[in-house]
């Protein structure tokens, strides 16, 4: 019997992170393959919303983490500056 890894047992959580002028702030979260997202109200001085996210099977066969961009400032210097202070998007959850 062959099992396919790819569809079995998969988990997808994932983190919010804002970048503000104070440093990355941890926003909406959804964990362990949870129906339920956490919300939070994004800060109202982020220059930079991206979600980082893993996907792995039950078993821990294989796993895969990826961040994507979810929103950011029209102002380019402003977003590279904070980037050279605080760095770019945690990974993590």
């Amino acid at each position: 019997m062959k099992t396919d890894f790819a569809n079995f047992g998969n988990i997808n959580q994932w983190t919010e992170w804002h970048l503000t002028p104070r440093g990355w702030e941890r926003g909406n979260k959804n964990h362990e393959d949870s129906p339920l997202v956490i919300k939070l109200e994004p800060p109202i001085d982020r220059i930079l919303t991206c979600r980082y996210h893993e996907n792995f099977s039950n078993n821990s066969v294989w796993m895969k983490s990826h961040i994507s961009e979810v929103w950011t400032i029209s102002d380019q210097q402003i977003l590279d500056q904070m980037l050279d202070k605080f760095g770019s998007c945690p990974q993590s959850l």
